[in-house]
């Protein structure tokens, strides 16, 4: 009996024991509740009250260029391929391979032996002729002088003159004939149709050319063509601006920069497929720093555009709505919706949304958001508007 009220006691004291501990591990979670809860609004009333360090720039109204970027690529203005128009044997090269030759030059001598022998012969027959010819006249001229003494027929006088017109039709043929000959041996010296630099020659002395065959390309580099397309809704801004468009190259992977440029030829219709218009702007190249086949950024200055809102690039930012920026008003960030025309030598030029004076953030945009308080590092520095 003793056993059985030893065991009931443990039994009350295992239960009050463990509902002890369940008290008091329910008490435990609820402090822990109530105190997580207590240390978030903590943590939120502190991220209220941080300041994002931002970095900003004042909107400028001021002149800003209308500018066309692009890559273009140098063409000369002239390209001719000197080809051979008879066959013979190269004599002399006269030039050498890649040096600039001048309109007129000889670049090839070929052999002429045959046709100046031909030319010889030509001229001999003419010289024959023309005395012939003399002995004709003679004769129409006594013949003349006998019919008015009735010494001899009209018909006879008449078949000297007819003589003499034979005669000289004969003369005027072999003239014609030296002619022929004398041109055809001018292809026996060939020479270069234009100024430029001339590339390597195709033949060497002592080469048999057939007629047709090509000996060697002349391009014209001074002036020289820059070729470059603009998409096809500047059509008007550059047809207004075309005697005074301002272009300028600058070569890939020499980083230079090569001023003086003006359109010289708009093409008459646009791409189909690229929606493009294709330009070439004419430069002096009096240096030859512009080569055939060099590919540049090119920049077209159409025209300046008068008090227009511009922000350092920077500023401005993407999201799925467009583009924005952060407009500071005192010390507190806004989200502003901007409409971005161009950018220019680092300037964002803006249509809609932004007025001179205003203050916008340049540094610092991840960490921000609208409302949200900002301290103000510095100011960033404005990019130059350009020309």
């Amino acid at each position: 009996m003793a056993e059985v009220r030893r065991t009931g006691r443990w039994r009350i004291f295992a239960m009050f024991f463990v509902l002890a501990v369940i008290v008091g591990a329910g008490w435990t979670w609820t402090q822990g509740l109530w105190g997580a809860r207590a240390g978030s609004a903590a943590n939120a009333r502190v991220a209220q009250e941080r300041r994002s360090p931002v970095m900003v720039a004042t909107v400028q109204e001021k002149p800003m260029p209308l500018r066309v970027e692009a890559l273009g690529t140098v063409e000369p203005m002239v390209t001719v391929t000197i080809r051979s128009r008879v066959a013979s044997q190269v004599v002399k090269v006269a030039f050498e391979d890649g040096s600039p030759v001048n309109k007129g030059d000889v670049l090839f001598v070929l052999d002429a032996r045959e046709v100046d022998a031909q030319i010889l012969q030509a001229q001999a027959t003419l010289a024959k002729d023309k005395t012939q010819l003399e002995k004709a006249v003679r004769d129409m001229d006594r013949y003349i002088g006998l019919a008015s003494r009735n010494a001899v027929s009209q018909v006879q006088v008449d078949d000297a003159r007819t003589t003499v017109d034979a005669q000289k039709a004969t003369v005027e043929q072999d003239e014609a004939n030296v002619q022929a000959l004398k041109v055809q041996r001018s292809h026996y010296e060939i020479r270069s149709p234009v100024s430029g630099r001339i590339g390597v020659a195709a033949v060497r002395p002592g080469a048999v050319i057939r007629m047709d065959d090509t000996l060697a390309t002349v391009r014209q580099i001074k002036p020289i063509y820059v070729a470059f397309g603009v998409p096809e809704h500047y059509l008007t801004e550059v047809r207004a601006a075309e005697a005074g468009a301002q272009v300028q190259i600058t070569l890939q992977g020499r980083n230079e920069t090569i001023t003086g440029g003006k359109i010289a030829v708009i093409d008459n219709t646009i791409d189909p497929q690229t929606g493009t218009l294709m330009v070439r702007a004419l430069f002096d190249n009096a240096d030859e720093r512009l080569w055939p086949g060099t590919l540049g950024s090119v920049s077209v200055t159409l025209r300046m555009e008068s008090g227009v809102a511009s922000v350092p690039a920077e500023a401005v930012q993407s999201g799925q709505n467009g583009t924005f920026v952060f407009v500071v008003d005192k010390d507190v960030v806004h989200v502003r919706p901007v409409t971005v025309a161009r950018n220019v030598d680092g300037m964002a030029v803006i249509t809609a949304g932004l007025k001179g004076g205003e203050v916008v953030v340049t540094d610092g945009q991840l960490s921000l958001r609208d409302n949200g308080k900002v301290n103000i590092k510095g100011n960033a520095p404005t990019a130059a508007a350009g020309s």
